[in-house]
């Protein structure tokens, strides 16, 4: 009889129960052999959850036994194998369809009315136990909480925890002063306050630059002028803290972020018809529109691909590439007007070379190929539960390789569906978009921004711009069809 051993520990079980395991392996090999198995195998997690089934050592031990190469399960005790009463149940059901026997060393385990209602009720007490570790807990929290203490082990910039409180770091402390200083007392924004931090060598924990999310939280953050407030569901505890700042400098600081804020909602921003849509080939950033301030005073608007915020990791071509936007988009709309006067581009795109009868024709071959592999599979496990071959290790080998090749194959298979699910509602929408082009095209003279705006995301994907100066280039890739197609509007 071949025995697999199944042990499992938390940090939480071996520090209030014993639960080593080394204690559970030697216990479990012992009853494995002591009930007539000829191998024990082994299948360990360690710190991991038993409210969950997604373990390494568990998975391990399921598609063992799915291969039919295990003939008994033996695990300490029903905790071991799992926290919640309904895995519980489902793991024992799958280990009975396999044809292996589970036994438990602190449990009799039987397979009767009686032994399954005990089953039964020992896991709802597990799980009853557990809600109420998490009750407990999360009790304990809000206790500490209300009695000034720190209720959870994240520590904010410019503080340490010292007893179960907050005190003030000093360098850190400092760091977040001169924030809210620069910030308040010279107009930087808080993008400013990001470079000017980053260029001053001030340290941040992860060793980053500074940048405009981390500022932002930290200027908008009340635990710097003097109350960490504690969230648990509808409930918010304020926690008093060592101010860093004054409560005055705090208000006056989120005055100024809500200005800000006010006035950027207020701005007559420029539109750009192709935002989101442009990317640059030389960096891989996408581009954005911009407005440049030329020589004589005049303002013009561009694409760019710079990143000005501080910590980007990308940071667009160097030195900066400006596209200029009017050009681009008179190109662009010259496309599209083409395609929509033009039908019989229309058509070129609907056809796709055959794109979904080839998908069809790919997915019918990846089935077959896929119900071949299973079918190997089968035939291994047969012979294996048959005592027709032995697990030695040309068997092992053999149903490692073709299960690889059936996940392989499966994994084709749902991407050829995806694709072709895709190719076909591509399809379907290309011929709706036909026929409305006459209508289109009618309408263009009278369309809105907003209105050419929408209309150039139905027909266009992107717009890839290689180059710079006057040797910039602008390749359209037409949102109808493969995703190779693409149309180019020709150098700009």
């Amino acid at each position: 009889m071949r025995a697999a051993a199944y042990i499992r520990v938390s940090t939480e079980d071996q520090a209030r129960h014993g639960y080593s395991l080394d204690a559970q392996r030697e216990a479990c090999r012992r009853r494995a052999l002591e009930v007539g198995a000829q191998t024990v195998a082994e299948y360990a997690d360690e710190g991991v959850s038993g409210a969950t089934l997604e373990r390494p050592g568990l998975a391990a031990l399921r598609e063992a036994c799915r291969a039919g190469v295990v003939d008994l399960v033996v695990c300490l005790d029903p905790d071991r194998l799992s926290r919640k009463l309904a895995h519980q149940m489902l793991l024992t059901e799958e280990f009975e369809r396999a044809g292996v026997r589970l036994e438990f060393v602190n449990f009799d385990w039987q397979n009767t009315p009686d032994g399954r209602l005990f089953y039964a009720l020992r896991g709802a007490i597990a799980e009853y136990e557990r809600e109420k570790i998490k009750e407990r807990t999360l009790s304990g929290k809000r206790q500490k909480a209300r009695s000034g203490m720190m209720p959870i082990g994240a520590v904010p910039y410019g503080y340490r925890l010292e007893s179960g409180r907050l005190v003030a770091e000093p360098a850190e402390a400092e760091a977040v002063r001169l924030a809210f200083d620069l910030f308040l007392r010279e107009d930087l924004g808080v993008n400013g306050v990001a470079a000017r931090l980053t260029a001053l060598g001030v340290p941040t924990r992860g060793g980053r630059p500074w940048n405009r999310a981390t500022v932002r939280g930290m200027l908008r953050n009340p635990v710097y002028a003097g109350t960490f407030l504690y969230r648990q569901g509808g409930e918010v505890i304020p926690v008093p803290v060592p101010a860093l700042v004054e409560p005055e400098t705090w208000t006056n600081v989120q005055e100024k972020l809500a200005e800000a804020r006010r006035l950027w909602s207020g701005w007559s921003r420029e539109k750009y018809l192709l935002s989101g849509l442009v990317t640059c080939a030389d960096c891989g950033c996408t581009m954005h529109g911009a407005v440049r301030r030329g020589r004589k005073g005049g303002r013009g608007r561009s694409y760019t691909c710079v990143r000005t915020q501080a910590g980007r990791l990308a940071q667009g071509c160097r030195p900066v590439k400006y596209v200029d936007a009017d050009t681009l988009e008179a190109a662009a709309w010259e496309r599209v007007t083409a395609w929509l006067d033009d039908p019989a581009a229309f058509a070129r795109e609907l056809r796709d070379g055959g794109r979904v009868d080839e998908l069809a024709r790919d997915l019918a071959r990846v089935r077959e190929h896929l119900a071949a592999a299973r079918k190997g599979v089968d035939n291994i496990r047969r012979a294996l539960a048959g005592g027709l071959l032995d697990l030695d290790e040309g068997t092992a080998a053999a149903l490692k390789d073709a299960r690889a090749r059936e996940r392989a194959l499966l994994a084709r298979k749902k991407e050829l569906e995806r694709e072709l699910a895709a190719a076909r509602a591509s399809e379907k929408g290309a011929r709706e978009m036909l026929g409305q082009a006459k209508r289109w095209l009618k309408e263009l003279d009278t369309l809105g921004f907003n209105e050419k705006k929408a209309l150039v995301r139905v027909l266009v994907r992107q717009v890839i711009v290689r180059g710079r100066g006057r040797d910039v280039e602008a390749t359209l890739v037409a949102n109808l069809g493969a995703a190779d197609e693409a149309e180019k509007p020709g150098k700009i």
